[in-house]
């Protein structure tokens, strides 16, 4: 703004310094015009009160060109030339004028030589004209003439005109460059300016609302997003993120500086690509991507503008890892009964196929009826342990009570329960140590026990022993079920609670498992807050140890 009213000032100035010459070489060039005219007039005047006898032979050398004209046009004298060869001067604008009014001015231009040529006519008592002239400049030849002064002028004017451009337009402006436009009405400027510092002020007053209200938008925002357990990332039709939550950096391990960077530099894996192409294509894309051992399904929806054109896109990431995981141990499961099913089911419709055509001898009736019961209890114990299962997962069994359950006291009934099964294989169940308490649902801690001591049992060997300890630690009440059975391979440490797994499944089914025993263990411990720890040494038995964290 600076330069635009630096050069406005001197452009006014040159120009004004223009005109000003123009004007005034006009005036002085009129005023020059119109003092030749008078002095050829006193001139003539003087000149006439001499030729009356018409003997002007005194003005031969004067400097002014002196005529005698009689009124027919004829030229009686001339100082400058030979007024016999001369033409009739009756045409002349000035001698006509002389004859009808008594005077008559003209003047004559000569381009060629860049001069004017003044004549006066004076007519005289005897009739005849009295002409006098005189050249002068023309117009232009002043202005040549007067050219290196007129250059030095306007030099010396532009300088001027300059400084005093520089000087008054920092004046002018340094009242609106000292404008305070946080606080416009404390100023002191031009009276001009008032409407305008008051407009800046409302529209000060509007921004800062429109920034308050963004900002506590912008707040709220942050908030929810924030709080989400989902990723959200906003991205323009490009693909550049606009902005991003801690979701998104806690799924692909990225920083806060994402923000302006191209979506795909948080994946570059073909499902990636293809559900942000769905986008620029205007449709929705949804995919599960599975990224670092976990499993986020991905939802991507553009976002469109007044015109209904893509402007953007809402990408959202939920992680359904648990769910995936679910999803799998239920086809798991659903695969393991129906196999844990198929077996018994299919001894038992054999032999009943047999029975029924008479294949069967009298004799070993009684045998084949005896393995029926056996598969049917096999198929029993499988559907009461997978009923077990199932009212865990649904939470059947509270564990908020107050009732408190003696472990000690609960292991020995365990051991009564087992001693009749321990019994076939010489197997001996010992119960040591002292009262420990624990506040949750008696039956949980039964099955609990009772399952852990009928897999010491099943999986011991011959002659072999299995004991209960009960105690505390460090205030931790805790149960000890310790075997001298075959062991566990440290491999299969870490399995031995999943659904259906069986170290040895010929072993398994010979002594009438299931392969839920332990993961029914498992899920009464997690309700209860309980810890297990499992040792295991092949050949020589297995040690699992319940500690639970609550008096």
């Amino acid at each position: 703004m600076t330069k635009r009213i630096y050069r406005g000032i001197l452009l006014s100035s040159v120009i004004t310094m223009l005109a000003c010459l123009i004007f005034t070489i006009g005036i002085q060039y009129q005023m020059y015009d119109e003092s030749t005219k008078d002095s050829l007039k006193d001139k003539a005047y003087i000149i006439s009160l001499n030729s009356e006898s018409g003997d002007l032979s005194e003005y031969a050398d004067a400097k002014e060109r002196i005529t005698l004209i009689t009124s027919s046009g004829k030229v009686l004298f001339d100082n400058k030339a030979i007024a016999d060869k001369m033409e009739n001067h009756l045409s002349r604008k000035e001698v006509k004028e002389a004859l009808d009014s008594g005077e008559g001015y003209a003047v004559r231009r000569s381009e060629t030589l860049g001069s004017k040529s003044c004549y006066y006519a004076l007519k005289l008592k005897n009739g005849n004209i009295l002409r006098i002239s005189d050249d002068s400049l023309t117009v232009w030849t002043v202005l040549i003439n007067l050219l290196p002064a007129i250059c030095a002028i306007a030099i010396m004017t532009l300088v001027l005109s300059s400084v005093l451009a520089a000087v008054i337009s920092k004046k002018i402006l340094k009242p609106l460059n000292s404008i305070d436009l946080e606080n416009p009405d404390a100023q002191n400027v031009y009276d001009e300016l008032i409407p305008f510092i008051n407009k800046i002020n409302m529209q000060n007053r509007k921004i800062d609302r429109q920034i308050a209200r963004l900002t506590r938008s912008r707040r709220e925002f942050d908030i929810i997003t924030e709080n989400m357990s989902e990723g959200l990332v906003l991205t323009d039709i490009k693909g550049n993120i606009l902005t991003h939550n801690k979701g998104i950096e806690k799924f692909f391990g990225v920083g806060e500086d994402i923000n302006g960077k191209n979506i795909l530099t948080l994946n570059r894996s073909e499902v990636f690509r293809e559900i942000f192409s769905d986008i620029t294509e205007k449709r929705r894309g949804e995919d599960i991507l599975s990224l670092n051992g976990r499993y986020y399904d991905m939802t991507a929806n553009p976002v469109y503008d007044e015109d209904g054109t893509p402007c953007g896109a809402v990408i959202l990431a939920v992680d359904i890892t648990e769910k995936e995981k679910r999803e799998k141990l239920r086809r798991e499961f659903t695969a393991n009964v129906s196999h844990e099913l198929k077996t018994p089911l299919t001894s038992i419709s054999g032999i009943s196929d047999m029975l029924m055509n008479g294949i069967v001898a009298p004799e070993d009736i009684k045998g084949f009826a005896g393995d029926i019961n056996k598969e049917s209890a096999r198929l029993i114990t499988l559907v009461n342990d997978i009923i077990k299962l199932s009212e865990l997962d649904e939470g059947a069994y509270s564990t908020e009570t107050d009732e408190k359950v003696d472990l000690l006291k609960t292991a020995a009934v365990v051991k009564e329960r087992l001693e009749a099964i321990a019994a076939k294989k010489n197997v001996k169940i010992a119960v040591t140590g002292e009262d420990a308490e624990i506040t949750g649902g008696e039956s949980l801690v039964f099955e609990m026990l009772y399952n852990l001591c009928d897999n010491a049992v099943k999986y011991n060997k011959e002659n072999g022993n299995v004991t209960v300890s009960v105690g505390t630690s460090e205030g931790a009440p805790f149960v000890t079920v310790k075997d001298t059975g075959i062991g566990i391979p440290p491999e299969y440490t870490d399995r031995i609670f999943e659904r259906f797994f069986r170290v040895d499944k010929s072993r398994s089914k010979e002594s009438g498992g299931t392969g839920l025993g332990l993961s029914i263990v498992k899920h009464i411990a997690m309700s209860l807050g309980a810890d297990i720890r499992v040792e295991s040494t092949v050949g020589k038995g297995t040690e699992i140890t319940v500690t639970f964290n609550n008096k």
